[in-house]
């Protein structure tokens, strides 16, 4: 069982790195002005997720405050939309405004990252209970 776990551990790394560049890359691009409480925190959350650093528990903040800025966004050029698309899967929308449509995949973006991240640090806590349990035996 540990070895599926670290073989399930390590694919989720992969893709936690890849997704959270992939975030990063794409919050760039949206060009979505932070507020004052994100904007202390961005850049160095940004860099990290560039260098493939996408598990620093002192990201969880600035991710949050990420997630506010996104419905925020989406808010302002339709009111209600922001609040939506963070609570569901809006890939199947047909949107045809350009910032719109680049927001909302900003948002699902954030969305799955966030999915694969808690994934992973729950391979990581299975992993750590596993080795706990086996000592005791």
């Amino acid at each position: 069982m540990a070895k599926d776990l670290n073989e399930q551990l390590e694919q989720a790394v992969l893709s936690t790195i890849k997704q959270g560049r992939w975030l990063a890359e794409k919050w760039k691009e949206a060009g979505i002005h932070p507020g004052k409480n994100l904007r202390p925190l961005l850049p160095q959350l940004v860099q990290r997720l560039r260098d493939g650093e996408p598990l620093a528990i002192n990201d969880d903040k600035g991710l949050n405050l990420m997630a506010e800025e996104i419905a925020r966004a989406l808010n302002e050029l339709k009111p209600g939309y922001g609040d939506l698309a963070m609570r569901i899967d809006t890939s199947e929308h047909l949107i045809f405004d350009k910032d719109r449509e680049q927001l909302r995949q900003l948002a699902e973006s954030w969305k799955s990252f966030q999915g694969i991240r808690r994934h992973t640090r729950d391979l990581q806590a299975a992993l750590r209970q596993l080795k706990l349990a086996l000592r005791r035996v």
